[in-house]
């Protein structure tokens, strides 16, 4: 193989996979579809490498529950327009597309949601996970702490690039 470093490999990895094919036309009924729900705003929507993605705006100050009701009927409305079995599930012989839906709000600068839907297609149903809250807390707690502790442990050089105070060109000390 090092024989071969340089020459340009052509082909399509996707060759008699993706059928049914995801168009632009379908992207753009799937974007009027996820409009159509109230109170959500569709933020983008992007098909790239044999994934869709989808960015959703959600109204901030919702509990768990309304949100999780918000997720289930975006959801519904993307799987009326471009059927997971359809379009998102593989089999022994296709590879299929991969949905990744983000839900997001934001206030200002701070967000409070922010809920992933994945759906592989080697996946028989989606999975949902808030990204805000640590899988394992034990873990993110003591990744924190050990951040926070070299963050105190810290020294920022000098402009010479010693980290031990002393004289600087810049200072005219000699």
């Amino acid at each position: 193989s090092s024989l071969q470093t340089g020459s340009v490999i052509t082909g399509n990895r996707f060759n008699n996979d993706l059928e049914p094919e995801i168009t632009k036309d379908l992207i753009g009924l799937t974007e009027e579809a996820i409009n159509s729900v109230s109170t959500v705003t569709l933020t983008e929507i992007n098909l790239k490498a044999a994934t869709l993605r989808i960015t959703v705006t959600i109204p901030s100050g919702l509990d768990e529950e309304d949100r999780l009701d918000l997720v289930q009927a975006v959801m519904d409305k993307i799987n009326g327009v471009v059927p997971f079995a359809d379009y998102f599930t593989a089999t022994d012989t296709k590879k299929m597309y991969d949905l990744e839906v983000n839900f997001i709000d934001q206030v200002g600068d701070t967000r409070t949601t922010f809920i992933q839907v994945v759906k592989n297609a080697n996946m028989e149903t989606w999975r949902v996970q808030n990204l805000l809250v640590p899988v394992n807390p034990e873990l993110a707690a003591e990744l924190l702490a050990k951040l926070a502790q070299k963050d105190e442990n810290s020294v920022i050089p000098n402009t010479n690039g010693s980290e031990e105070p002393g004289t600087t060109e810049e200072s005219g000390d000699e």
